[in-house]
């Protein structure tokens, strides 16, 4: 197998040009007739870089799960301090001038398992504990992980993530009638363009491959197509701030005893893509205090795959055998 013209044109536009593997290997793995334990460093790095790369353009190669619990896991395995680690993953190609962002926008930790919930609770208690700050009066926000396109809006412009540094002007959306979720107000920082899910495969689905395809479309800066306008005339598509999302709020006891729970009540408590919830806490001074790497705040993480959660998932790792992920 190899490329088609579009996904040479995404990896093009993303300064990708394969080292280490070739077209043919990167399907085969894609398809796992080469396993993960079958790949040096260099080769499991270039794929996870094509596969991301492919996926923020609309024509993605593997399954979110396979990415995640395969590749991902995978390097941090064997290189947790890899760059592509500690990076900002970037939102799909713009060939655009960029700008700086009003606002760093950071990427979320990833928890793939209880255990590494579990001790994301423990350093934010620790820390609570650190700053004299009561940790049973600590609140928590849960929100659903939108899977749409990540953008920042400061009331003016509507910039794409870019690199989390620097990003393109896309105010234009909002010119062609994109609305905002939540109470419509403008200027509320961090978000996601996003399309109701249903919405999409009543009226999309047979125009695009999938909703991030969908929602790169939005964005472009050549005319919008035609479905894609009437999406946003029927606000079917809408650019949701973080802040206004729907959430699960309580305390650490609360959330470590009913985890699962929660996890489940806040993936559908929106009508738009979800690949996970998010955690964070509520308390500013302890959010300030426990600041940011370059990739992530640590006051926050994503727990993903809520199959995986609740046992229901597994992944081939290596072998014939499967290996379940749920600690």
């Amino acid at each position: 197998m190899a490329f088609d013209k579009k996904q040479k044109n995404i990896l093009k536009k993303a300064g990708i040009k394969l080292v280490s593997l070739t077209e043919e290997q990167i399907f085969q793995i894609a398809n796992q007739a080469i396993l993960v334990n079958q790949m040096n460093d260099d080769q499991l790095v270039e794929f996870l870089r094509v596969a991301n790369a492919l996926y923020r353009g609309g024509k993605n190669i593997v399954s979110d799960a396979d990415y995640d619990f395969i590749y991902l896991a995978e390097l941090k395995k064997r290189l947790p301090q890899h760059p592509f680690l500690t990076n900002v993953e970037p939102e799909p190609v713009i060939v655009e001038k960029t700008v700086e962002l009003p606002e760093r926008m950071l990427s979320t930790e990833k928890a793939y398992s209880r255990a590494e919930i579990d001790r994301w609770i423990d350093r934010i208690e620790k820390a609570a504990k650190e700053n004299n700050i009561d940790v049973d009066k600590l609140a928590v926000r849960v929100t659903p992980k939108l899977d749409g396109f990540a953008a920042y809006d400061d009331g003016n412009k509507l910039y794409t993530r870019g690199d989390g540094r620097r990003g393109t002007d896309i105010t234009r959306v909002f010119a062609r009638g994109l609305k905002v979720g939540g109470n419509g107000r403008r200027g509320q920082g961090a978000g996601e363009i996003v399309v109701n899910k249903d919405y999409f495969e009543q009226h999309l689905a047979k125009y695009f491959e999938n909703s991030r395809n969908f929602q790169t479309t939005i964005i472009a800066e050549k005319k919008v197509d035609e479905h894609a306008q009437r999406a946003i005339k029927e606000k079917a598509v809408i650019f949701m701030p973080f802040a206004q999302l729907p959430s699960w709020e309580g305390s650490m006891e609360k959330l470590r005893s009913d985890f699962e729970d929660i996890m489940g009540q806040v993936w559908g408590m929106v009508k738009y893509d979800v690949d996970g919830v998010v955690l964070e806490v509520k308390d500013e001074n302890l959010k300030n205090y426990m600041g940011a790497t370059q990739h992530h705040h640590r006051w926050q993480i994503a727990a993903t795959n809520v199959s995986v959660w609740k046992g229901q998932s597994c992944c081939r790792i290596g072998t014939d055998a499967f290996e379940w992920r749920h600690d």
